[in-house]
């Protein structure tokens, strides 16, 4: 299981698809991701994640929920873990030209010893996806039917509660969109954007649909306006294997006097972006990796105009007023039609050979702001102001807005540190909230895991609000 076949046949120069690497190998639940492939001919790329790579299967017809439907499944290159949060446009002459959409996605559980499994030829594995559950098979076949029986596997649905017959099995026509974006095909194929042609010229591109001048002239590289070489505190360096943010102070009040850069504090997930050579990975505070989850986020930042990063930022949800809400944030990642995702850059703590954490956050972010474009529906640049605070907060509070971070403008940035020289104050909003249950507790933990609360809507109807699982000791938790 590697990826040299994969990318032997992809120019990376070209194709917007991940290069990727092998990842981590995992034990028990490993995420599983099937992509519709408008290619030459309409197929679903079936993925398994195995030993640090997605096994692949290329299905012509797709799954069906219907036991005694055999479907085809022929067995292709491994592909990198990456690739799972893949859904664009592979340019024409390239491998595999066409739309690639994610069609089903989540996680996948094998009975027995999955590489054993794998090795005899019959996988026997659950599925909880978003569209797929329940018992699967994946068959080699041994007959010349198929031409070469090292090849041709069989996809079966297993016998259980969530297999169907007839036409109530024809889930690929049934849900033909995608879970990640909520797009057809047709919506994603004309976002022309991705498909650019190295070997053309700036003009043909654009005649060709690819992107507007404009556009590509505001995504020059950073080193093309602002030499790295040159900013104080800088210092040439290999890109960083990880990075853990730095962390602000929450306090009472907002700091008094100048000096300090104030941002708002939106209500998300705070994520870093690892870029190396056009492969993203995105990971939380804590290391976890969501780049399969965050697929339109990993597709943006993919397009910035750098080779290696570390970006830091936060993963929201805005409304039409611009406010940020967590709760409607946990909707979009579980159903992508309930909204679209924005992810807010503040801060670039390494770029192109560079490490910038010694750099003074104003020249950092003097950097991050020559990269991102400023028309980019998915990346945005957040609101700053320099100077005094009490009148940022009381705007911020005013607007609904959760509240501020401050930031000493010469600030250095700190892995994994909670420092004063990086200041959070909230707004002072209180909510009442409905106690309708709670989870059951994890690892250590005795009592309950977390409390689920609702809140009353204008009309009398009671609307989940998420849940808490923060601020109860251990008496608290068992009464």
């Amino acid at each position: 299981m590697a990826l040299e076949r994969y990318r032997q046949k992809r120019d990376f120069g070209t194709t917007p698809e991940p290069r990727g690497r092998v990842g981590a190998k995992k034990k028990g639940q490993l995420s599983f991701v099937i992509q519709k492939h408008a290619a030459s001919h309409l197929h679903y790329d079936f993925r398994l994640e195995l030993g640090g790579v997605l096994l692949s299967w290329a299905v012509p017809k797709g799954p069906s929920l219907d036991p005694q439907d055999k479907r085809l499944a022929m067995h292709v290159e491994d592909h990198p873990l990456e690739y799972g949060g893949f859904e664009g446009v592979i340019p024409p002459k390239q491998y595999g030209a066409g739309t690639v959409m994610v069609w089903d996605r989540g996680t996948w559980t094998p009975q027995g010893d999955p590489a054993e499994a794998y090795a005899k030829g019959r996988l026997k594995f659950q599925l909880d996806g978003e569209k797929l559950k329940g018992g699967w098979n994946l068959v080699r076949t041994h007959g010349s039917k198929y031409g070469n029986g090292k090849q041709a596997w069989l996809l079966i649905k297993e016998n259980d509660e969530f297999a169907r017959r007839g036409v109530d099995a024809r889930i690929v026509d049934d849900e033909p969109n995608s879970v990640l974006s909520g797009r057809s095909l047709d919506d994603i194929g004309r976002k022309r954007a991705h498909v650019w042609h190295s070997n053309r010229s700036v003009a043909e591109n654009v005649r060709a649909g690819a992107v507007s001048t404009k556009k590509k002239a505001r995504s020059k590289p950073a080193a093309s306006t602002i030499s790295l070489a040159d900013l104080g505190g800088v210092k040439p360096a290999p890109l960083p294997a990880t990075l853990t943010p730095t962390l602000a102070t929450l306090v009472d009040a907002i700091p008094a006097g100048d000096g300090w850069l104030h941002e708002i504090k939106y209500d998300g997930y705070r994520m870093v972006c690892r870029i190396e050579r056009g492969s993203v990975r995105i990971l939380s505070r804590n290391g976890k990796d969501w780049t399969s989850a965050l697929g339109t986020i990993g597709e943006a930042v993919s397009r910035l105009p750098v080779k290696s990063a570390w970006i830091d930022g936060e993963v929201t949800t805005v409304d039409a007023h611009g406010r940020t809400s967590f709760q409607v944030l946990q909707n979009a990642l579980a159903d992508p039609t309930q909204g679209s995702l924005t992810y807010f850059l503040f801060d670039v703590p390494y770029l192109d050979g560079y490490d910038l954490r010694k750099v003074p956050l104003l020249e950092r972010k003097r950097v991050l702001k020559s990269l991102v474009p400023e028309s980019d529906p998915v990346l945005r640049l957040g609101v700053e102001y320099l100077g005094p605070g009490k009148e940022f907060l009381a705007q911020a509070c005013n607007l609904g807005l959760e509240g501020a971070v401050s930031k000493r403008a010469d600030s250095l940035y700190r892995d994994g540190v909670r420092t004063r020289e990086w200041l959070k104050v909230k707004c002072a909003q209180r909510q009442e909230m409905v106690i309708g249950g709670f989870t059951d507790p994890q690892r250590s933990r005795r009592g309950f895991g977390a409390l689920l609360l609702g809140v009353y809507e204008p009309g009398g109807k009671l609307r989940y609000a998420g849940k808490v699982g923060t601020g109860f000791d251990q008496k608290a938790r068992i009464g």
